[in-house]
């Protein structure tokens, strides 16, 4: 029941979450109809990611249920303050400053239940609980922006918003429920001064293990330019260079969270033939895919390139999504457990360096578009078949051998 508890709790917090930033996002793309603003307000939510460290060495100190319940009440707040600015002053500002605070609670959220997860379940089965959960939470991500472009129109940002409060209270009711072991350890000097020797250790154990930094170049790759380029580059392809409506919009942004519930349900199959040697070839696929949909949308356009759009959705949201559940259950392996959310928490926040900055390319690059969007994609198209070639040249002389070193030692 324990597992159930977390994924279920964490399942209606993310909805919850997931239809707050939907309508934040349209809400501050429609106000300001500029893409460049956009991507800056998603830039800045992405920043406080840098505070993960924190968190990982918060969950190693304190009970991990509790640290949950908290975080969802403090969601809950941050969106009712927000549900107060947009129906208020509007100010795009004070939506961006919230929208940074909650994603503090956010980068916290994501240790603590990453380093619960291999204290309910058996090593055996991390890859496949990963991978179901990682499927449950990206679920909330299909239905929510389904949900919000069919209402959004009907009942705007502000009810959406308001919404998402009743959730994020649920979701703390429910992980109250959960029975997470926790072994309370010898505290030494002030709160501080542990925290700082924790975020120490995590660093220093990253840095000494080469699977870890290898796992962290593919994850930083990936966040610079594909996550990036799905969260800032399709809502703007979709809004402003295929001109869909409101319904349409919400099941392209959910068609990508679909496909990486496919590839998480499914990881473990998926990857049997990945390895670090030939991961190369994700990148080389993902940009062959965004060329061939870029070509579709200048020639057809219109319902032919909004399907082209949906069909690479799918491609790459299936290859990225197997390839995370890979990566996180085998860092979780070959992780101690005492040090799981510290270490989790390091690789997150290292890798997450990249989003912002990916996110803020994405906004110079479609800065001027209006209706095409050929020149912006062609150019995002060739950086990532460059990543691929750098990846090949950077990983070719790594084995799956050294995982198990990492493991004896």
């Amino acid at each position: 029941m324990n597992i159930l508890y977390l994924m279920l709790g964490q399942f209606i917090s993310v909805f919850g979450g997931s239809i707050l930033r939907f309508a934040l996002s349209l809400f501050v793309l429609d106000a300001t109809g500029r893409a460049d603003v956009f991507a800056t307000v998603l830039a800045i939510s992405s920043i406080p990611v840098l505070f993960a460290p924190i968190g990982g060495a918060i969950a190693d100190r304190f009970d991990r249920k509790r640290l949950m319940v908290l975080m969802d009440v403090a969601n809950a707040v941050i969106a009712l303050l927000l549900f107060l600015v947009i129906g208020t002053s509007e100010s795009i500002l004070g939506i961006a400053l919230l929208i940074f605070v909650l994603s503090i609670v956010g980068s916290f959220d994501t240790p603590v239940v990453g380093a619960s997860i291999p204290l309910l379940v058996e090593e055996h089965e991390l890859e496949k609980m990963n991978g179901l959960s990682n499927g449950i939470l990206q679920l909330s991500n299909v239905v929510a922006p389904i949900i919000g472009g069919i209402f959004y129109g009907l009942i705007g940002a502000k009810v959406l918003v308001a919404s998402s409060i009743l959730f994020f209270v649920i979701a703390a009711i429910i992980e109250s429920f959960l029975k997470i072991p926790f072994t309370k350890r010898t505290q030494t000097g002030s709160l501080a001064s542990m925290l700082t020797a924790d975020l120490k250790d995590g660093f220093r154990e990253v840095k000494n293990n080469q699977v870890m930094l290898k796992a962290i170049v593919i994850a930083a790759l990936i966040n610079f330019l594909l996550t990036p380029f799905f969260i800032v580059g399709l809502p703007i392809i979709l809004r402003m260079g295929l001109q869909v409506n409101d319904t349409l919009y919400g099941i392209g942004m959910a068609v990508f969270s679909l496909a990486s519930i496919v590839g998480a349900v499914f990881a473990g199959p998926l990857t049997k033939k990945i390895r670090f040697n030939n991961f190369y070839l994700i990148f080389t696929a993902s940009g062959i895919a965004l060329i061939g949909m870029n070509v579709v949308m200048s020639l057809a356009g219109g319902t032919i390139g909004y399907l082209a759009v949906v069909v690479t959705e799918i491609i790459v949201g299936i290859m990225l999504s197997a390839i995370s559940i890979y990566l996180i259950s085998l860092l979780q392996k070959i992780t101690p457990k005492h040090n799981l959310g510290k270490v989790m928490a390091t690789i997150i926040a290292v890798a997450q360096c990249a989003v912002p900055l990916g996110q803020l390319l994405m906004g110079v690059l479609f800065k001027n578009t209006t209706v095409s969007v050929f020149v912006p994609v062609l150019f995002i198209s060739g950086i990532v078949l460059l990543v691929s070639f750098l990846c090949f040249l950077m990983f070719r002389e790594t084995k799956e051998s050294d995982i198990y070193v990492v493991k004896e030692n």
